[in-house]
């Protein structure tokens, strides 16, 4: 049996490492990655059945000993489902029996402009930290996991945070989670600086209170939007690197003290002016780039960090192969495409909504392409009863920190997908408490039975709440007592 695997990001170097355990000594296994360098995972930690925390590392070539294993160095240029091979830019071919192709996404850009930088892979982050050592003024212009770290980790600069939503860390957070978060952050800026004066603390922008949409997107937003996503289509020949992995952002401090942080939420970037003033010849209250919002102001820069999202990599894949709406390849809960003997995983995948489990949804995560890689040669290799990965579907779950903060998230914990549902059928309930080491849970019922979490700091409550959610209980008659920090939940229900 031949296998080829495509992509050196977790997915990938996931997917290879489990084929080299689980196939025959028969058998030869080929990955193709874009660089010398790929993206592993180590100190695996088990937390709860479901939830595992583990370091994202960079591995060389050589890391992945198996005499039966193949690396080449390349870009995949073209797939033939029908000879079954792989043609790369450089004019070689590569067949195979079955074929898992983890070539991830590419990021969004809000401008082509010098000054703009695009946030994705290694290379990006050391382009940023050479720009950070002499900018006096950042633009962080998106709001989910690497806008959320970047401003948290900036020091020695003033930063404008722009985000579309009215609150921090939407991708992640409802407003009251958000809210913890934001007055963590504030209070990690007036202990580092020694104090909370208005030159480094977090302040509101007037467009935050402006009588806006709730969505805050401007008219011409989603055609702007429908015209960036086709320029990445084109110009996905132009590949990234991997993803930049967590923590990614604590290298990048430029001074020990925090500048001031200016939120501009509630708005987007309407177009990013270049002006006449050199970086070399700027002077104090002159920037080489201005910015300009929906909500009508402006912020002249030194740099311009966009931090957006992306999209999947799939405009060099064949039409043949099934895509989504946003252009994803579509897979069953096998992972298998719409082309026999060909799987997906990671970011360029989306598993079919008829095949997703009720508590489980589809985010691009770290922990996410981790688990379909190791899935997908599973099912490859016909060992997906055996080995019992399908379990890892049945609860969405993910650890992470974000601003300092340990942060799980179990299940539906923001309402996904329940959008059709009564209102009067859900309820939610959430503490915040304070001390040395602040918390902050939040739980989300659906007719009396809980479908989501967030937990926030050292909550130690994500096993229970994990068992609530899987085992479907009517917890109607609890009601807040649910999260009494006196009440030992574990037990209660034991």
């Amino acid at each position: 049996m031949k296998y080829l695997v495509i992509g050196g990001g977790i997915a990938g170097v996931c997917c290879t490492e489990e084929l080299c355990r689980l196939s025959k000594e028969s058998d030869s296994i080929t990955l193709i990655t874009a660089g010398s360098v790929l993206k592993g995972v180590s100190n695996v930690v088990r937390i709860t059945h479901n939830i595992e925390s583990f370091e994202v590392t960079e591995k060389d070539l050589s890391s992945l000993q198996d005499p039966r294993l193949k690396v080449l160095i390349g870009i995949a240029k073209s797939v033939d489902v029908t000879a079954k091979s792989v043609h790369l830019q450089d004019g070689s071919c590569c067949s195979y029996d079955k074929l898992c192709i983890c070539t991830g996404a590419v990021p969004k850009a809000i401008a082509d402009s010098p000054h703009v930088l695009v946030l994705r892979d290694r290379d990006t982050v050391d382009s940023l930290a050479q720009s950070l050592q002499h900018a006096r003024r950042v633009a962080v212009v998106g709001n989910g996991g690497i806008a959320m770290e970047l401003v948290f980790n900036l020091r020695g600069t003033e930063v404008v945070w722009i985000a579309r939503r009215r609150h921090i860390g939407d991708a992640f957070f409802d407003a009251d989670a958000a809210q913890f978060l934001r007055e963590q952050l504030q209070a990690s800026r007036e202990k580092q600086d020694g104090g909370s004066d208005a030159q480094n603390g977090v302040t509101e922008a007037a467009t935050e209170t402006l009588s806006l949409p709730a969505i805050g997107i401007a008219p011409q937003t989603r055609a702007s939007e429908k015209c960036m996503e086709d320029n990445i289509r084109q110009q996905s020949a132009v590949r990234f690197g991997h993803a930049v992995g967590p923590r990614w952002a604590s290298s990048l401090s430029t001074g020990a003290a925090q500048g001031l942080l200016r939120l501009e939420l509630n708005c987007e970037v309407q177009s990013v002016e270049e002006t006449s003033v050199s970086a070399a010849g700027a002077a104090d209250g002159q920037f080489p780039v201005r910015v300009h919002l929906s909500s009508g102001a402006s912020h002249g820069c030194d740099l311009v960090v966009s931090a957006t999202g992306v999209l999947p990599d799939t405009s060099w894949l064949p039409a043949c192969l099934e895509r989504s709406s946003e252009g994803s390849l579509l897979v069953d809960r096998n992972l298998q495409t719409s082309v026999a003997d060909v799987w997906a995983a990671g970011d360029i995948c989306a598993v079919r909504p008829e095949e997703q489990e009720p508590c489980w949804f589809q985010m691009r995560l770290w922990t996410q392409a981790r688990t379909m890689g190791i899935h997908a040669a599973h099912c490859m290799t016909n060992k997906a009863a055996d080995t019992g990965t399908s379990f890892a579907f049945e609860l969405f779950t993910h650890a992470t920190h974000f601003m300092g903060q340990k942060v799980i998230l179990l299940g539906l914990y923001n309402g996904q997908g329940l959008d059709k549902e009564p209102e009067s059928d859900m309820i939610t309930y959430s503490r915040a408490l304070e001390g040395e080491e602040p918390t902050f849970v939040r739980v989300l019922l659906l007719r009396g039975k809980m479908v989501g979490a967030v937990l926030i700091g050292e909550t130690d409550l994500e096993e229970a709440f994990e068992n609530l959610i899987l085992d479907g209980l009517d917890l109607s008659s609890y009601g807040p007592a649910l999260l009494d920090p006196n009440v030992e939940i574990d037990h209660m229900f034991d």
